[in-house]
């Protein structure tokens, strides 16, 4: 493994991990934005780290362990959606290789960052804030996964992982070319049966909710209790064609058949989940031009075969079924200028989305199609960003201008949805929005490591298909509200990277986001009936988090990072009574010791997490204890191409859940008492990661 030049640890807009299992970097920036080309190559090779070795099962849980502001949410062994300083879901933009990818399931079973592995990923980069304008809607953050590309020459790497619960990982990918086609292949399967809480408890034993059966009707058949948590096959490919020195083509494609997952926290598992990726490239070197399309579509069926709730249609197999279809089309016209001194890039894209579920229940006697009513959304915008050094300051700024437009089609809609929707919204079914997203950001060197910056940032989110246009009727009614205006974040960073003494830097950063017309559930009763619909609220989130490393040698490290958040409503609209956000993260700190030789590896980190008691009582939101785990990991590399690892997450065993285990969806399982099922964190993980670089 290559050791960290620690004096530049964090003098750079970014840090980089490696992940010597796996190949992936992880690149997070704050508000500063990168100047040039050279300079971007240069601090990417100056910022470099490899990664402590984790098992790795999806992003939401490599991301949370690195960063103390990033979170996510549990509803299963698999498949964790990702919460970065509070904002979520279409909040945050995730994109692959640059494009725009959507889930199917209105449970979000599949978040964005569920359709990409490990072992096909180089890097993921992380910007925090309203700072991009190059896609529409990045409100809280953008996270992009860069998939490997192929080289010259042969190459490739095998490996896999096994742990706790009999869960696998194995692998493998292979690139071959020369200087005018490379190509890469690669093929992975990833399998665990459900995991087990710190006491003692399989994951699906906590299932446990009410029906019109009884209070504690709704669980798993025996027979699934310690059935498959999920098995993900997935293959990928990518080839880069270079004709010229000046010009490159570049197309890839990966299929994605995820099968049986559990997600104990719902009423309903996913038989499959499929998945279809197409991405391409066109570049034109010398005149820095770049054409970009792209198209993926998702099909998912979850059903609650699994459960005791289809025990009384054993020919049928289920009860109740959503069976649901995602696509995506996009594509990006980008030309980089220099326009008086100004490094600038100006761009035009355009995407379209579609969106249909379908659902069923009591063994098909009521039929819910068009939950989701087939919903186009059609989006064109241009932007403009650029930079410039002046003495010691770095100015950059970017301007965004979006035309979004969303149309459902009634005719896809049963009669009862079709119904409950006109009765709350009339015959709307269609809406328009035009708006300006912007930044400016303004950093100041001290000298070639210190610095401060400022930034103030204008995003704006458009209305996601669910929220204008969902539809379900039933004993609880869910619908949604064609009227909503986007929401606008106007958001102010403060931060810097600092070197008080020698072997120590220090990065941390504050945000003040301003939140108008924010999307919000809204709950409220008819009778014995809750409804459930979204309002525009104007609301704040503002936080901060700090990070630092101290190098003892070339050899020991520590780390040490914080991060904290609140959210509140600022305008209630009269129909709300408690002030606090939903789904707000507590604080979370992380502290790790690390040796580094070059061959041998170790970590030992502790993660804690303060008590939630901001929460939100509109939504019965319920209150989460504090918890403290421990992780021990170890690594030998040989030759720079065997690689064995071993691990021990929640070396003590701890029983705790994760802050984001509560979730409102249209079929999450209540218990007895009226709360949400919640989903408790794994117990003792004991892994061992192998791969070989050829």
């Amino acid at each position: 493994m290559k050791r960290l030049a620690l004096g530049v640890l964090l003098s750079t807009t970014a840090i980089v991990y490696y992940s010597q299992a796996e190949g992936i970097r992880i690149e997070k920036i704050t508000v500063e934005e990168k100047v040039s080309k050279e300079e971007v190559a240069s601090k990417k090779e100056l910022t470099q780290e490899e990664a402590k070795i984790t098992r790795q099962i999806d992003l939401g849980e490599i991301l949370s362990e690195f960063y103390p502001e990033i979170w996510f949410m549990r509803k299963a062994g698999i498949a964790n959606d990702l919460y970065i300083r509070g904002f979520s879901k279409d909040n945050i933009n995730v994109l692959i290789d640059n494009s725009k990818i959507y889930g199917a399931c209105p449970n979000r079973m599949d978040p964005p960052a569920f359709h990409v592995s490990s072992p096909q990923i180089d890097k993921i980069t992380i910007k925090e804030g309203p700072f991009d304008v190059e896609n529409a809607g990045s409100l809280g953050a953008v996270v992009n996964v860069k998939t490997k590309d192929p080289k010259e020459g042969v190459g490739g790497e095998l490996g896999g992982t096994y742990g706790s619960w009999s869960y696998r990982t194995l692998y493998g990918w292979g690139y071959a070319g020369n200087k005018f086609i490379k190509v890469l292949v690669g093929a992975s399967n990833q399998y665990s049966k459900p995991y087990e809480s710190g006491e003692g408890k399989k994951l699906t034993e906590y299932a446990v909710y009410s029906t019109p059966a009884g209070p504690t009707a709704g669980r798993y058949k025996p027979q699934y209790i310690n059935d498959k948590a999920f098995n993900i096959d997935r293959v990928w490919f990518k080839t880069i064609l270079t004709p010229n020195d000046n010009a490159e083509i570049k197309f890839s494609y990966a299929f994605e058949n995820a099968r049986n997952v559990l997600y104990p926290a719902l009423k309903m598992d996913a038989l499959y989940d499929r998945t279809n990726r197409l991405n391409g490239d066109f570049t034109l070197k010398d005149i820095g031009l770049k054409f970009s399309i792209y198209y993926n579509e998702v099909k998912h069926d979850m059903r609650d075969t699994f459960r005791t709730t289809s025990n009384p249609f054993p020919a049928l197999g289920y009860s109740m079924k959503t069976y649901a279809e995602s696509k995506m089309f996009g594509w990006k016209l980008s030309k980089d200028l220099n326009l008086f001194g100004v490094d600038a890039t100006v761009g035009l894209d355009s995407y379209l989305r579609n969106w249909l579920a379908d659902n069923v229940q009591n063994g098909g006697s009521n039929v819910n199609n068009g939950m989701i009513p087939d919903v186009n959304i059609k989006d064109i915008g241009l932007f403009v960003k650029g930079s410039k050094n002046i003495d010691r300051w770095t100015l950059s700024a970017g301007l965004r201008y979006d035309y979004n437009y969303s149309k459902a089609d009634p005719n896809s809609m049963s009669a009862s949805n079709r119904n409950l929707f006109i009765s709350k919204n009339g015959n709307k079914f269609s809406n328009s929005d035009n708006y300006l997203s912007g930044y400016v950001i303004g950093k100041y060197n001290f000298n070639k490591k210190d610095n401060v910056y400022v930034g103030l940032g204008h995003t704006v989110r458009a209305p996601d298909p669910e929220e204008r246009f969902i539809a379900l009727s039933g004993m609880s009614p869910w619908y949604g509200n064609p009227d909503l205006k986007p929401t606008k974040n106007t958001e102010l960073d403060l931060g810097g990277e600092f070197f008080p003494v020698n072997n120590l830097g220090i990065r941390a950063n504050l945000f003040y986001s301003s939140l108008k017309d924010y999307i919000y559930l809204y709950q409220y009763k008819i009778g014995t009936t809750t409804y459930t619909t979204y309002k525009n609220i104007d609301a704040a989130i503002y936080g901060g988090d700090i990070n630092g490393v101290y190098g003892f040698n070339d050899k020991i490290s520590a780390e040490l990072g914080l991060a904290y958040q609140v959210g509140k409503k600022t305008s209630k609209k009269g129909i709300y009574t408690d002030s606090d956000l939903v789904e707000m993260p507590p604080l979370k700190v992380r502290a790790a010791v690390k040796y580094d030789d070059g061959t041998f590896y170790g970590l030992i980190e502790g993660i804690y997490s303060g008590k939630q008691s901001k929460v939100d009582s509109d939504l019965k939101e319920q209150k989460t204890g504090s918890w403290f785990i421990m992780n021990v990991k170890a690594g030998y590399t040989y030759a720079n191409r065997l690689f064995v690892g071993v691990g021990v997450d929640n070396v003590f065993d701890k029983f705790y859940y994760n802050y984001l285990s509560y979730v409102r969806d249209p079929f999450r399982g209540i218990s007895q008492s009226g709360v949400p099922v919640k989903i408790p964190e794994p117990g003792r993980f004991i892994y061992a990661n192998v791969s070989y670089r050829f």
